[in-house]
């Protein structure tokens, strides 16, 4: 099984050039430089070390998401 370090360049089949951003017991999480945050199981993945560089501008920071819209009743009509 492979372990990558958190910073590790890596190619992935699916997905391409990437970067380890998290490294857990059993996920490996990769920055993609194109398709964004991906988990993979670490025993099943077919991750690869590579030697490319990471793009400028790549955003290594990962998007909050948007907070839940919580449903209102609606007003009820009053009749008079």
């Amino acid at each position: 099984m492979k372990r990558f370090e958190v910073g590790s360049r890596v190619v992935e089949p699916t997905y391409g050039l990437g970067s380890v951003v998290a490294v857990e017991d059993n996920y490996t999480r990769v920055q993609f430089d194109e398709h964004g945050i991906k988990k993979f199981l670490t025993s099943m993945s077919r991750l690869e070390p590579s030697d490319e560089p990471a793009p400028p501008g790549v955003r290594k920071v990962r998007k909050k998401r948007a907070p839940k819209k919580v449903a209102t009743p609606a007003a009820e009509a009053v009749e008079d």
